[in-house]
């Protein structure tokens, strides 16, 4: 009985064990660890490293809301190209995104800018920015260099205020090579696409130099016009400038900019403005800036033109104009603005034709 006893003992055992170690065999998979968002600061505040890569991305905007009007006499035109005697309202919505990651080559960068805008019950959404880049290398479409250069720091656009005043911006399709030296010399050489497709595969071209310093900048740059607006004749436009930082006056600055264009031509001041019917032989401006404190700046600009060309031609006509501009802005807190711009025109375009206007604008913005 004993040793039947103990064999009927060990198989129960047996079994509860089998039975223990099948149970045990069910095993519960654990979730795989989550990756956060980490923070990228190696190209300044509000980059993240897209999650899996080394690729830096920012993604920031814009909300603008602003009234403007204006009062023109004789052709109607304006410098912002506002319809007179009434407001004009409009608001805008922009999102960019900015994607950066370090290569042997240099930085591997692209770069995309929407806007979308409704002015006075027009809506209007276009692709403001799209670019790439690996270290000095730039294509897409963008700000002319004409306009804006990578490298250019202060060298950039035309007065203080947002809208530049007079300098001929304009963007385009364009392949550029940037280079940046010792002590701040800094050169571009850009083709940019002359929107003259079915003509020929000639582009246009923009080169730049320049140098920024702790006392400013000063630069010069030529613009070639292979195609002046569908002439079939070629032109060729030339700016140099400086910028000189106010000693003792924190934030504030003078700018002096002159302007030549051999015809009317791309590389012309008035190129993007309301008042783009023609250009000039040549041009200068002076803008001051002042920073009163940390909130609130402002600045005056004026800017003479000297002896218009007749509209799409070299043949000067001996007319005159001149124009003053008046900006302030106000940010009483962070990534909040509220600034105002006023122009004065007063420009012939042509023999009993003495076209002055004002015009402007208050703009609120809201950054992120």
């Amino acid at each position: 009985m004993n040793i039947k006893s103990l064999i009927l003992g060990s198989a129960t055992v047996a079994l509860a064990t089998a039975g223990a170690q099948a149970a045990d065999a069910i095993v519960i998979a654990e979730p795989e660890p989550v990756e956060y968002v980490r923070v990228c600061d190696v190209y300044g505040a509000g980059f993240f490293y897209i999650p899996g890569t080394e690729t830096c991305l920012r993604i920031g905007g814009e909300v603008r809301v602003q009234v403007g009007t204006a009062d023109s006499d004789g052709l109607g035109l304006n410098y912002y190209g506002l319809a007179d005697d009434t407001w004009t309202s409009h608001a805008r919505g922009r999102i960019y995104f900015d994607a950066r990651s370090e290569t042997e080559y240099g930085t591997l960068r692209g770069y995309v800018r929407v806007d979308s805008a409704r002015t006075s019950g027009v809506n209007n959404t276009y692709l403001n920015h799209g670019w790439l880049s690996l270290g000095g290398f730039r294509a897409g479409w963008t700000d002319s260099a004409w306009a804006h250069t990578p490298q250019g720091g202060a060298a950039a656009y035309g007065s203080h205020s947002d809208s530049g005043f007079f300098y001929g911006y304009h963007q385009a399709h364009l392949i550029q090579y940037n280079f940046s030296g010792s002590n701040g010399f800094f050169a571009t050489v850009s083709l940019e696409d002359d929107n003259q497709q079915g003509v020929n595969y000639v582009p246009d071209v923009v080169g730049v130099v320049g140098i920024n310093q702790g006392w400013g900048a000063a630069w010069l740059k030529v613009g070639f016009d292979e195609d002046t607006f569908g002439s079939g004749d070629s032109g060729f436009g030339v700016t140099a400038g400086l910028h000189y930082n106010i000693p003792g006056a924190p934030g504030s600055s003078f700018r002096l900019i002159g302007f030549y264009a051999d015809s009317d031509n791309k590389f012309n001041p008035l190129n993007g403005t309301g008042l783009n019917v023609t250009t000039h032989e040549w041009s200068i401006m002076a803008s001051y800036f002042h920073r009163f404190n940390a909130q609130f700046g402002a600045s005056i600009a004026a800017q003479y033109f000297s002896d218009f060309y007749v509209p799409g031609t070299d043949v000067s006509s001996g007319i005159d104009g001149w124009a003053l501009e008046l900006h302030a802005l106000w940010t009483p807190v962070e990534n909040f603005a509220v600034r105002t711009e006023i122009v004065y025109t007063d420009i012939d375009y042509g023999p009993g034709i003495d076209d002055s206007s004002v015009s402007g604008f208050i703009r609120f913005s809201r950054f992120f």
